[in-house]
């Protein structure tokens, strides 16, 4: 039986650039070969307006009335994105504003952009994944490897970078199209494991969000100041004991403070609102936070330029190496898994690609490196962070990442900087 394609929806207050911005996701989805999975659409500039005065409703009845409706909207806009499977929302909306205005109509107060409706979008409706677009450029490449942690949106990209199909894919080693950031999630399957998160959240609200992510005591203590502190900076309570529900209600990086003090007595009543918000923002946190480190949590082509031997295949062919640079299952990254096995994160479906836990695996003795470190073969490659790719050294260039681990060293292909706006530049001479 075939299944109905989801819906991309697409905002930009100015037509012409919102009729490109569709034109390049539908290029990029057919070159993926995902055209038949996805329909995508546009809100037009009424039907946004309408959306964000309901979702606008909806925050007002939640904080002032404990209740909150997802169903039954007869708001075509609002029913669009409450349908949608992916939103996205440009990030300027000045224009939307002043037809606003223009037409005497109470339509929001201060200035509209498009992180504010993100977090509408993603507190106040059924969407489920959010991308934020040209908040840092029209094709930004982040030089600190954090990202923006503070936005709601799932994914902020440039406007530029629609038309990339490495979005859609999990082995790009063979596309056209060589830029193509590590960081980046494969959306089919972002889009796929949103609902498995939501549920884990909802049946889990009460557990430590560091015992459900199978974070020892130990290691949570490892981690820096930073990334503790986005899931609560209460002083008087352990971090490693923070719950979900802890984090979305009282962190400020989950609900709004105001907006959490709607939910009243009774969480049960608002679990997927909680579980919705919750999911999003803790598998952003590690996605942003915890993996960049990459002595937390590392993945598997950081893992293998540290610990060779763990490549089955021709070590001498950079192919070889390449293999381990997809987001594939584990079992098909061409590594010998069985004596790191103990050490992966279970939990695969909250991050976008295999990786495993570093502060275990660098004392596990089945690893060449580990008893014999003397004999550790350096390669004439390095891996790439803005092309998830290995290229021979020579042609690579360096920066540092903004990480507390000792792990800053980082590599970028550096395509043409008139085409890629590698950002801040001062990462390249640190």
């Amino acid at each position: 039986m075939n299944k109905e394609p989801k819906t991309i929806l697409i905002y930009d207050d100015e037509p012409e650039r919102k009729g490109k911005f569709k034109s390049e996701l539908e290029k990029s989805l057919n070159e993926a070969n995902q055209s038949k999975n996805f329909n995508v659409a546009s809100l037009d500039g009424p039907e946004f307006q309408n959306a964000v005065k309901a979702l606008e409703q909806k925050r007002i009845n939640f904080r002032e009335k404990n209740e909150i409706d997802f169903e039954g909207n007869s708001n075509n806009g609002m029913e669009k994105i409450d349908n949608a499977s992916i939103f996205i929302i440009d990030y300027d909306l000045l224009s939307s504003q002043e037809v606003g205005e223009k037409k005497n109509e109470e339509f929001f107060t201060g200035s509209l952009t498009g992180e504010i409706v993100a977090y509408l979008v993603r507190c106040f409706s059924r969407c489920k994944l959010i991308i934020g677009l040209n908040q840092y450029g029209n094709n930004p490449f982040d030089l600190t490897l954090r990202g923006d942690l503070d936005s709601f949106a799932d994914l902020n990209l440039g406007g530029d970078q629609l038309d990339n199909p490495n979005l859609w894919m999990g082995d790009w080693q063979n596309s056209e199209q060589e830029f193509r950031p590590w960081s980046w999630p494969n959306l089919c399957d972002l889009l796929r494991d949103f609902d498995k998160r939501v549920k884990d959240v909802q049946d889990s609200l009460e557990k430590p969000i560091s015992e459900f992510l199978g974070f020892d005591r130990d290691l949570f203590e490892l981690l820096p100041r930073e990334i503790v502190q986005f899931i609560w900076r209460d002083k008087e309570k352990e971090h490693f004991q923070t719950t979900f529900r802890e984090f979305i209600t009282k962190s400020g990086n989950g609900l709004r403070i105001k907006d959490a003090k709607g939910l009243g007595d009774d969480i049960n009543k608002h679990k997927h609102v909680l579980a919705r918000v919750g999911a999003a923002r803790i598998s952003k946190w590690l996605e942003q936070l915890v993996l960049p480190e990459q002595d937390i949590l590392v993945d598997a082509p950081h893992l293998v330029a540290r610990f060779p031997s763990l490549i089955t295949g021709d070590k001498k062919e950079i192919g070889t190496w390449n293999e381990t640079a997809r987001l594939v299952d584990y079992a098909n990254l061409g590594l010998d898994t069985d004596p790191i096995e103990p050490y992966r994160f279970k939990k695969s479906y909250w991050i976008s690609r295999p990786v495993w836990f570093w502060d275990k695996l660098r004392e596990c003795e089945d690893i060449k490196e580990v008893t014999e470190p003397w004999l550790t073969a350096t390669p004439d490659w390095v891996f790439c962070e803005d092309a998830s790719r290995f290229y021979n050294h020579e042609v690579c260039r360096e920066f540092l990442a903004d990480t507390a681990s000792p792990f800053t060293q980082r590599f970028v292909k550096y395509f043409n900087e008139d085409e890629v706006d590698y950002r801040p530049r001062a990462r390249f001479s640190m």
